[in-house]
């Protein structure tokens, strides 16, 4: 497996309103890709393939001045029905906006986040991993168990009809 990564000065990168677009392949996140189902075929609604990240990523001030990046991923994938254990596409379209605050580790803890979730803090770094960033976005998106929303073909029956163990004794219990 190849792993490169691609790392941004996350301040400087919202400061100067820069933008990275691209198309990650899941060669490249080792932790996303031990939860699918491996498939190489093409995805019919677009042209991205099937078990790769169209992503991007813009920086920007508000008018206060301070810095935001804005993420919007699809992400092409393919796991495993939990119902009948077959291949299930799985398509993601996600939006993260973030806030870019000079805290160290300790004061995240500590500060108050407003309720209403328009932003995300993220601690400002010269070197952020944004394949990282991608891949815990996407594992705390996906569904638990995921299962086909219709009709999931012949299912698989682990349990079935088992003869009881202990029917032999009812032969020895008296009238």
């Amino acid at each position: 497996m190849t792993k490169h990564t691609i790392l941004i000065d996350n301040l400087a990168f919202a400061k100067k309103n820069e933008s990275l677009t691209g198309i990650l392949m899941l060669a490249d996140c080792s932790r996303l890709d031990e939860l699918l189902h491996h498939a190489a075929e093409i995805s019919k609604s677009n042209s991205i393939p099937s078990g790769s990240i169209s992503y991007e990523l813009l920086g920007k001030t508000d008018a206060a001045g301070q810095p935001l990046l804005n993420l919007s991923l699809i992400a092409n994938l393919t796991t495993t029905c939990q119902r009948c254990l077959n291949e299930m596409p799985l398509k993601l379209t996600l939006n993260f906006n973030y806030l870019i605050g000079e805290v160290r580790d300790d004061d995240l803890i500590a500060t108050e986040i407003d309720s209403s979730d328009d932003f995300d803090v993220q601690q400002a770094c010269q070197s952020m991993d944004i394949i990282a960033l991608l891949e815990d976005e996407i594992i705390m998106a996906m569904p638990i168990a995921p299962t086909h929303e219709k009709y999931c073909g012949d299912m698989v029956s682990q349990s079935g009809e088992k003869p009881n163990p202990f029917a032999v004794l009812k032969g020895l219990i008296k009238s």
